[in-house]
């Protein structure tokens, strides 16, 4: 008989009725997560949602998202997490093309949530609230037998081109083994185990997914931000005693750049383990979280392709400033030239990856999982990098955003890095536009800090402090607000693009 799937979660009976999720409206023991989901799983089999198919999850950080995850787990299904930020249209295209059945929507989501369903058709909405609270007491708590593991499907963050689903080999295991997966996710990060975790994240990321499965399959409680606000973050951290979480470098430097005497208010002792990931961590905001947090800081090289984890303590960056750490014991990295051949260490080439349980694959598009890998199974996700002589990986940036100025590489996640650390800086931009001379120019584009001033000579100077002439923004604009995910990712390409607009008309995209 197969077996029936109470529990998902390694928790002892004693933790049943222990605090397992808490938001600042609601809070779920480890016994009522369990239930819900229970709950979940039941009715989205009811709703039409069978093994192996999806539906779509439309809603900001909120207590519902762990049963949600879970309730995917049981239920054998595909949960497709839908940012929130994209129009009606586009959330429309991610329902088509990864055949969603139910859309599950937040109640600020809950216009444009229905009108993508109805622009995809066939589609059914469930609202969270009344309507979701009545859908669940209609479900039946019973476990549904074991079977195959539900997933996300992941779509890409769309930062270079449109979103593309991602499936892959290493969740290939029994729901009766989540919890097995989760704490050997948690533990190849160093997360320790049990504790008191935080999302300050989107759950609808890929880093979402993680702190949930992870803290989780820890044994730790979760407390769950709705939006990122550095104090309230901080604040959170000493009212709860947080031990756990993860950021996105510019959550870092939102909060370093804080009033010392604000971030000085705090008391974050209580923090054991901070992982970070998504985007490139600049160097002196790494030096600076590792010095205001202690040696708790741990990086994340990965995709939602499975081209990592790679992973790197505070003790391993120190010993070897800038890495993203070596690869996990489920792959194998190397470098690869323009020519096909493997590189030596220290040499610049294109990241590939070798998982041992198989290779990624993006969902309905066999032409693009092909266009990715090597005949013998390696893939890329397009980043440039270097190894050293003890396996440590370096990126220098993406492919796709290398800017060639007169036949010399520069890369702008360097040039970035350098501007960030200027006080008047919030965030910024750098990538190449056309140069009838010399191929390329370096723009910069900057949003800057509360009550700062632009002075475009003065940053100028700055930056050649630290970088070669050749390197330097030959312009910098001012926009209020870059265009960044919450995740933290930089969709650098809208920016980009205007400038290559006409070049691609008359070159058929060549130019680029």
């Amino acid at each position: 008989m197969t077996e029936q799937l109470r529990y998902v979660l390694d928790q002892s009976e004693s933790r049943l009725n222990d605090e397992a999720i808490w938001t600042p409206i609601a809070s779920l023991t480890f016994e009522q997560l369990e239930d819900r989901s229970r709950r979940v799983a039941n009715g989205l089999h009811a709703h039409g949602v069978g093994p192996g198919q999806a539906f779509g999850i439309l809603a900001t950080n909120c207590v519902e998202w762990p049963e949600l995850v879970l309730g995917n787990v049981r239920a054998h299904t595909r949960y497709v997490p839908l940012n929130w930020h994209l129009t009606a249209g586009e959330i429309a295209e991610l329902l088509i093309d990864s055949g969603s059945r139910l859309l599950i929507v937040g109640g600020e989501q809950s216009l444009v949530g229905r009108e993508a369903a109805e622009i995809a058709g066939g589609i059914d909405v469930i609202e969270l609230g009344d309507r979701y609270e009545a859908w669940l007491a209609d479900q039946s708590d019973e476990p549904l037998p074991d079977g195959p593991l539900g997933t996300p499907l992941l779509y890409t963050g769309g930062t270079t081109g449109r979103s593309k689903g991602v499936t892959r080999s290493d969740m290939n295991v029994p729901a009766s083994k989540f919890a097995t997966l989760a704490a050997r996710f948690g533990s190849n990060l160093h997360m320790p185990a049990e504790g008191r975790g935080m999302l300050c994240t989107p759950a609808y990321h890929g880093l979402g997914f993680g702190v949930i499965q992870g803290t989780l399959g820890q044994r730790h409680s979760l407390s769950i931000l709705p939006r990122f606000d550095p104090v309230n973050t901080l604040r959170m951290i000493e009212d709860r005693s947080i031990t756990a979480t993860a950021m996105v470098p510019t959550q870092f430097v939102r909060l370093l750049k804080l009033d010392d005497d604000v971030r000085a208010s705090y008391d974050v002792s209580s923090i054991e383990w901070v992982m970070h990931t998504a985007a490139p961590c600049p160097r002196w905001a790494k030096e600076a979280m590792i010095e205001w947090f202690g040696p708790t800081i741990v990086e994340l090289y990965g995709s939602s392709e499975g081209s990592g984890p790679v992973v790197c303590t505070s003790e391993e960056w120190l010993a070897h400033p800038g890495t993203v750490g070596k690869a996990s014991p489920v792959l194998t990295l190397s470098i690869v030239g323009d020519d096909g051949d493997d590189l030596p260490a220290g040499e610049i080439g294109t990241v590939y990856v070798k998982r041992h349980d198989g290779t990624p694959e993006y969902h309905g598009d066999a032409e693009k999982t092909r266009s990715i890998q090597l005949p013998d199974g390696r893939f890329t996700v397009g980043d440039i990098g270097w190894l050293d002589d003890d396996g440590f990986l370096y990126l220098a940036d993406r492919r796709t955003d290398l800017i060639l100025r007169g036949g010399v590489n520069i890369y702008p996640a360097e040039i970035e890095a350098t501007l960030s650390q200027h006080p008047s800086v919030a965030d910024v931009a750098v990538f190449g536009i056309p140069d009838a001379e010399l191929s390329q120019s370096v723009k910069a584009v900057v949003e800057l800090a509360p009550g700062a001033t632009f002075d475009a000579d003065e940053l100028l100077a700055y930056a050649g402090e630290h970088l070669a002439r050749f390197k330097l923004p030959q312009s910098i604009d001012v926009v209020d607000a870059l265009p960044r995910e919450e995740s933290g990712k930089l969709k650098k390409r809208l920016l980009r693009d205007p400038y290559w607009a006409d070049i691609d008309k008359n070159t058929g995209g060549a130019a680029t």
